[in-house]
């Protein structure tokens, strides 16, 4: 089963050393969106001063390799 790696960044920089197993890249883009969801619920002091949020998975650990995708969250006005 493929490995996934989820870093974050939403006012400083968490990047994924040990990764999760899905069965496909369906599957961890769902993973992502849900854990975004969490994230945002818990209102991240850096959301509301206007910085932008980050997810993004690779296929390497420690925010290396190749990008899989991203998910990007901005406030605007």
């Amino acid at each position: 089963m493929p490995q996934y790696f989820f870093h974050v960044h939403n006012g400083s920089l968490s990047t994924d050393e040990e990764g999760l197993d899905f069965p496909d890249l369906n599957c961890a883009r769902r993973e992502a969106i849900r854990a975004c969801g969490e994230m945002l619920r818990e209102v991240p002091a850096a959301i509301c001063n206007g910085d932008p949020m980050r997810i993004w998975v690779t296929d390497q650990p420690d925010g290396h390799g190749t990008v899989l995708f991203s998910l990007n969250v901005s406030p605007t006005d």
